[in-house]
This record gives C-alpha cells, structure tokens and sequence, in this order.
C-alpha cells in the first residue's frame, strides 16, 4: 500500500524508518557521544541527524527530475505486498568509514538472516526501469546519527576519542527495531540540517 504523491527534483533514497522506542534510544546514544565531544573540545565537529529524520537508507539516488520520481513510486507500487516486517537489532555507535579519518558516527544494522539485503536487492529493478542511477557500492545497513565537518576529518583529537562506554551502550542490553515500513525520502536543507522529506509509503 503506497501513500502520498509528491514528487522532487532534489536528492532523494529508499529508506525504512525506525520504531519510537530505537529513535528515543538513539537519541540517547547522541546526547552521550555530544557530551564526550564536548569535553574534549570538539562540539562542533559532529553535524547531528535529528530524531525525525532517522532511518536506514536501502538505496541512495542522489538527484531525481519530478518525472523519474513519479514514475518510480508507480513501479514500486506492489512491491513490497509479499515482504514482512523485518526483525533487526543497532549496534552500538562507531566512526566510519574508519576510525583513521571519520566521516561520520553510525550504528550498524544486523539480523539473523538476509531479509535487509533481499529487501534491498527487491527494490532494484523498479530503480532501474524508472531509468535512475544508483549507489551501487556494496550494501551496509546503517543508521547514520551524526556526520563529521570536513574540517574536523583527520583531527587528532577525534581520532583518539573513546566512544560510549559498556554500561551506557547496553540499555537495553540488545537494541531491537521491527522495520515495518519503506520510504521514498526528499532531503530538504534547513538551517537547522537536513531534512528527510517521506514522498511515498509502503507498507511491509
């Protein structure tokens, strides 16, 4: 079942959102790792993803005309009719790509099976018939809390800084998130930060 009609010229993704009880975890996850920065001086190192806007990218597009958008949600129209809600459990916060030269603080996203990669791989075939480009890269499901600024990528000090510790990291002792829905996401700018826009929705 598929809701809303906008369409975009902006960047846009397929996404799932996350349940409240993950984003009020996770918000709890950022408040910790703002109060470490802070204490070493690097408060405005991290540009944080707000608490609306958390998700788990499936497939990344990048710049779509309105036509291609449109054309896209009609295509993934059924899509998702036969696939279930999907089981899936955060792992604790870390820099990425690598700790050597953040670029941002995500949460890795693991289940017990393949479900997230054939969710992924199930929602290809409209992208390409809709005739837009893609990140092909190989996929890593993630929830992104937080990117670093250029200018703080390769400091030092951030390098060196020891993440969340074990105690404040397993409360609950496994963060679990039931992903029920896809998304078609606009990102909007703000002064605030980006914005992640739901154009369309499918329900697993």
């Amino acid at each position: 079942m598929k809701t809303g009609t906008a369409v975009t010229r902006a960047n846009c993704f397929l996404g799932c959102s996350l349940p409240e009880d993950a984003v009020s975890w996770l918000c709890v996850w950022q408040r910790h790792l703002q109060k470490q920065l802070a204490a070493a001086g690097l408060e405005q190192a991290v540009g944080w993803v707000r608490p609306e806007s958390l998700h788990l990218t499936l497939v990344f597009l990048g710049p779509v005309q309105d036509r291609s958008c449109q054309r896209l949600q009609d295509l993934l129209d059924g899509r998702c009719d036969d696939l279930s809600a999907l089981d899936t459990v955060l792992q604790p916060p870390r820099f990425f790509p690598k700790p050597a030269r953040p670029r941002g603080l995500w949460c890795p996203v693991t289940e017990s099976g393949e479900c997230l990669q054939q969710l992924h791989e199930a929602l290809l075939p409209a992208v390409v018939e809709a005739g837009l480009a893609y990140d092909a890269k190989p996929f890593r499901p993630h929830v992104t809390l937080g990117r670093v600024r250029r200018r703080f990528q390769g400091r030092r000090e951030l390098k060196s800084l020891q993440l969340i510790p074990v105690e404040v990291l397993f409360q609950p002792p496994q963060l679990r998130a039931e992903l029920r829905q896809v998304h078609l996401y606009r990102t909007e700018a703000t002064p605030q930060g980006n914005l992640y826009r739901r154009l369309a929705t499918w329900v697993l």
